[in-house]
């Protein structure tokens, strides 16, 4: 795969930064939307805080990816307490690894690298590749961040929250969302200062990810398609002609597509390409 000459441009401008979704976590073990929803299910049954009626129900509900965010709300409101010990267990379980092709993403010459994810494998990656730590950002530290893009200073931010540092703030169901988007106005800044002044390299990105669809919403609302061109790798089999043509007008991201073939060796080969530039 050649890289394409727009995204070429971009990056030898130098204001590029670096997306990465749950699709890059998933072959170090971790799970996808459903089947995170479907733990949590099953973590409310074992500990009697649902019936195996109501459990059947709320897996049915997560045939359809429409649901997620609902059935997210009603397992907010069913677990409680219980919720940030199952997170923390889950994303910040010491046995994970960063997958190679993570830690050759982080290699990309970026000012900034942006995830939804809640893991600490970017900072595992970051660590084996320049032997040195990551300390993480989140929507709490909106003046951080705002100082490293001032200074120019490279930094990581989890935009949905850590499961590592305060696994009780992470962002789960649209209602936590739009909460940290008009209640956290310079988060809601920082935001706009790094879709709107650099171009963003997505990774791991999916249409059934609900995280990725509201920060995209964001973008779109507050852009109106006036934003610099952002770019997705994604596989192949799971976009159409017209969800490319639609991320393109109403988000300025360019889909490249991949073929999933030989465990995603297209997007090394591409991330190799971009390195050389």
């Amino acid at each position: 795969m050649e890289v394409i000459p727009k995204l070429r441009e971009a990056y030898v401008k130098g204001a590029f930064g670096i997306y990465i979704g749950a699709g890059i976590s998933r072959s170090s073990g971790l799970p996808n939307w459903k089947d995170l929803l479907i733990e949590m299910i099953n973590l409310a049954y074992s500990n009697t805080l649902i019936t195996n009626d109501k459990r059947e129900e709320l897996i049915q509900l997560t045939d359809d990816s429409n649901n997620f965010l609902l059935v997210a709300e009603d397992l907010k409101d069913i677990l409680g307490s219980d919720l940030p010990k199952f997170f923390k267990k889950r994303f910040d379980d010491k046995s994970l690894v960063p997958s190679d092709t993570l830690c050759d993403i982080i290699k990309i010459k970026n000012r900034f690298i942006i995830t939804t994810n809640y893991d600490t494998l970017i900072e595992k990656a970051y660590a084996k590749v320049y032997h040195e730590s990551k300390n993480p950002l989140t929507y709490k530290n909106a003046s951080a961040v705002n100082y490293n893009i001032l200074t120019n200073e490279h930094f990581l931010l989890k935009a949905h929250g850590d499961a590592g540092s305060a696994a009780n703030e992470i962002i789960l169901t649209e209602k936590d969302y739009r909460n940290i988007i008009f209640k956290e106005k310079g988060y809601q800044s920082v935001l706009h200062v790094l879709f709107s002044t650099c171009n963003v390299l997505f990774f791991g990105a999916s249409l059934k990810d609900p995280e990725l669809k509201l920060l995209l919403g964001y973008i779109h609302n507050i852009f109106h398609g006036g934003s610099p061109d952002h770019f997705a790798l994604m596989n192949k089999n799971e976009i159409t002609n017209t969800e490319v043509s639609r991320w393109r007008k109403d988000y300025n991201i360019n889909i490249i597509p991949f073929d999933p073939r030989d465990n995603y060796i297209e997007i090394q080969e591409y991330v190799a390409e971009i390195i050389k530039i």
